[in-house]
């Protein structure tokens, strides 16, 4: 009984210890007042909970999501930051933190600076979990414009148990994006080859006749560009038909070469392969050496 009360007594120490720590306030220009960054280790934060890291890793949680609550405008990310490696310090696998450092954190901040080490721990605390290689690659792709890495952690996803067929259509997207048909195929071809359950075989499928055609496509839109402009329509098929170039009456998924608007496509999508790119960056040069 009495170690019992010593143990509830160390506990409230340590959290109060916390409270006020996680309190203290620094003052900026603007004069708006943020909790300063907790000055405890997660080391000694662990050592010192005596197997009570759970309730204080939940402490911790609440006291995040009040900061969030009441600093919808102004928050101190640094800070975020600091309760959220405390927490993952403490419970590993509490997943709420790294659902918030998957969103919260980029798409208020822009920026994937926080989130990216996070995400990998989450990765590592749950291997067969599709969704962490999924939300890492997702960031890549849109906060960073990085299509190469983007595809690396979508392809990850895609390996995992349940895993939803749009991440192996973002993969293979991401890849025809760089120009990379033939790795997306490949890629498709393995992951055809793994999967047994009948719908996510026929989706794969799908997706290697679109990618497919997409690879005749572009091949024709190749040999179009060797005539003069004014003849880059159907009348340059003809024309190409009769230079001896194969072009195949029906594509891979089964339409006809077509155009809409100008542009060569499938009778039977309608649209071409691509990856979606928001109308701010649109004609925008993605330079991706940079990444």
């Amino acid at each position: 009984m009495i170690r019992k009360k010593l143990f509830a007594f160390m506990i409230c120490a340590i959290l109060l210890t916390l409270n006020f720590s996680l309190n203290q306030r620094l003052s900026s220009n603007n004069s708006i007042f943020h909790p300063v960054p907790t000055n405890i280790s997660p080391q000694v934060l662990k050592a010192s909970s005596m197997g009570y890291q759970n309730l204080i890793a939940t402490y911790l949680w609440f006291k995040t999501i009040a900061y969030f609550g009441k600093h919808t405008t102004n928050i101190d990310y640094d800070y975020l930051a600091t309760l959220f490696h405390n927490i993952i310090a403490l419970n590993p696998k509490f997943e709420p933190v790294y659902y918030m450092a998957a969103s919260v954190f980029p798409w208020n901040t822009q920026s994937t600076k926080v989130s990216k080490p996070i995400l990998l721990q989450a990765m590592i605390e749950f291997p067969n979990d599709w969704r962490w290689p999924y939300y890492r690659g997702f960031n890549s792709y849109w906060f960073e414009h990085d299509y190469q890495q983007a595809a690396h952690f979508f392809e990850l996803s895609s390996y995992k148990p349940n895993a939803p067929g749009l991440v192996s259509s973002l993969a293979a997207r991401m890849h025809a994006e760089r120009g990379n048909i033939d790795t997306a195929l490949g890629f498709l071809a393995r992951l055809i080859q793994n999967k047994n359950d009948s719908n996510t075989h026929a989706t794969l499928m799908r997706q290697y006749q679109q990618l497919k055609t997409e690879k005749q496509l572009q091949e024709i839109e190749g040999w179009l560009r060797t005539l003069p402009e004014n003849q880059r329509n159907a009348q340059g098929i003809t024309r190409l038909k009769r230079h001896g170039y194969f072009i195949p009456e029906t594509l891979e998924d089964g339409g006809y070469i077509m155009f809409k608007d100008g542009a060569l496509m499938s009778s039977h999508a309608n649209k071409r392969f691509r990856v979606f790119i928001p109308v701010k960056r649109q004609g925008v040069v993605q330079d991706e050496t940079t990444h």
